[in-house]
């Protein structure tokens, strides 16, 4: 792989720049920088040329983008695949111009942003991803778009896979049961995304209220609650659903026998089921 803007910083630290100075870099200061840079493609044949050169545009060019990105704990972490302390960084800036950012990052950092995202989604960490997203208005949007159609894949995939009436082989969506996966969701929730987790309730709801054993199927739902959907009603039911799972396992844990008495589980589901049929058919309705 070849590294798009600065090696992920490597002869940023090689040459020991100092981050909090960059702003005051003067014309003398870029020029012994850029001697400098020269002097390690020189001694260095692992050092790209166009990630050097990439340096030193951004040096002449986009200090304040540069500086943004280098003086940030979070973003400079994630391009130099470090993991600095707070110690390490001049206080963060408060205010900052995004569509600048984006296009800086978007001209020499995209391709690194993207692998980011790839790693983690292929081994499920999507807490990492979502750890970044405090600057999810400084990442460009087709970093995004290609974010979330992956994404949308994990979760077809989640649907094809539960809808089989004999389910083999789960091993193949562990991710189904982790909530961080649906908090990642939630940054890109819109009406198609909501359809799709309905779809998620509808199937899982069924195959909890048939078999309130399945570890999965009560995980799922469990986990599902950490989506905050585009209809605000969506995100009451993913809440309530997850009440009810957690009020039938300690219904359980305290005796076996409760079934017959109050109020069960499975009339709970029932109810939070036909609630949302109601919802997606007055949405219909609406849309007409």
């Amino acid at each position: 792989f070849t590294f798009v803007c600065f090696g992920r910083f490597a002869i940023f630290e090689e040459l020991k720049i100092d981050k909090s100075n960059i702003l005051l870099f003067s014309p003398e200061d870029i020029i012994r920088t850029e001697k400098q840079i020269n002097v390690e493609k020189r001694i260095n044949p692992d050092i790209d040329v166009n990630v050097a050169n990439n340096l030193i545009l951004a040096l002449k060019e986009y200090r304040q983008e540069l500086y943004f990105i280098v003086s940030n704990r979070i973003l400079y972490n994630l391009f130099s695949k470090k993991n600095y302390s707070r110690n390490n960084f001049p206080a963060p800036q408060r205010e900052y111009d995004s569509e600048k950012i984006q296009s800086f990052v978007y001209q020499f950092l995209n391709d690194d942003l993207v692998l980011y995202f790839d790693q983690h989604l292929a081994q499920n960490k999507f807490d990492f991803i979502s750890d970044i997203f405090d600057f999810k208005d400084c990442f460009p949007e087709d970093a995004l778009f290609q974010l979330n159609k992956k994404l949308n894949g994990k979760i077809d995939a989640i649907l094809v896979n539960i809808s089989q009436i004999n389910l083999t082989n789960l091993s193949v969506i562990p991710y189904a049961e982790y909530r961080s996966f649906y908090v990642l969701l939630s940054y890109f929730s819109s009406i198609e995304m909501d359809n799709k987790i309905r779809s998620l309730v509808n199937i899982a709801s069924q195959r909890y209220n048939a078999n309130k054993t399945s570890n999965f199927y009560s995980s799922c739902i469990i986990a599902m609650q950490g989506y905050v959907a585009y209809d605000s009603h969506l995100t009451e039911v993913l809440v309530g659903n997850r009440e009810a799972v957690l009020s039938n396992i300690d219904g359980n844990g305290s005796s076996s026998s409760d079934s017959g008495s109050g109020m069960s589980g499975k009339t709970i589901f029932f109810i939070i089921l036909a609630v949302l049929r109601l919802i997606a058919l007055c949405a219909k309705c609406s849309s007409h």
